[in-house]
């Protein structure tokens, strides 16, 4: 536990508590702008009143900063279920898409199985029915591989929209931490602001 003298509004308190020293000037000189830019404003103030006054706009900002950070809070909830959506599409598309696979490896063996077919037809038959064979196994497997390529795309986007849905709740969370420690300082602030009113009352 630390003693320090600090000054404000040109009264010197002395303070003792487990802060670092740096901090507690850092406190003080904020206090003490505070009082002063109050009696600036109304040079009629007393330092009871100007530092009562001032204690209010620190509560004032106190408040404010809870609420922000309430609404922070929330945001990254809904941002976190999001991201789970996300998560089980991406899954059931993923699951599509080795289903696909599958039906493309079907496919293939169909289409060897047609073309095998038709080398028999050519030993056998005319070549316009070995023909219309193969172009319909052909157009069967263009219009799979086609599916398969734009569930690729969708996939490639859902991966693009949650890596974005990263990001945000990053960003989320460093505002949320910024929030939490300003939300400390200030409380500290009106701790100590009381700590000095109450000195001063004495």
């Amino acid at each position: 536990m630390s003693s320090v003298t600090i000054r404000i509004d040109n009264k010197e308190y002395t303070l003792v508590g487990d802060e670092k020293e740096e901090y507690l000037h850092t406190i003080a000189n904020f206090v003490d702008k505070k009082i002063k830019s109050i009696k600036e404003n109304n040079t009629k103030l007393s330092t009871s009143e100007a530092s009562i006054l001032t204690a209010m706009n620190v509560a004032d900002d106190l408040f404010k900063c809870s609420k922000e950070n309430e609404k922070l809070f929330d945001e990254n909830e809904a941002l976190k279920d999001r991201e789970k959506e996300y998560d089980n599409q991406i899954k059931e598309l993923t699951e599509e898409i080795s289903k696909l696979k599958h039906e493309k490896f079907d496919l293939v063996n169909k289409l060897e199985e047609v073309q095998l077919n038709h080398k028999e037809i050519v030993e056998t038959d005319k070549e316009k029915n070995k023909e219309e064979q193969l172009d319909v196994a052909v157009e069967e497997a263009k219009k799979y591989i086609s599916e398969v390529k734009k569930l690729k795309e969708d996939n490639k986007q859902l991966k693009f929209d949650l890596q974005s849905a990263r990001y945000k709740l990053m960003d989320l969370e460093n505002k949320y931490l910024e929030s939490q420690i300003l939300l400390a300082k200030t409380k500290k602030e009106v701790k100590n602001n009381l700590k000095l009113n109450r000195k001063e009352g004495e």
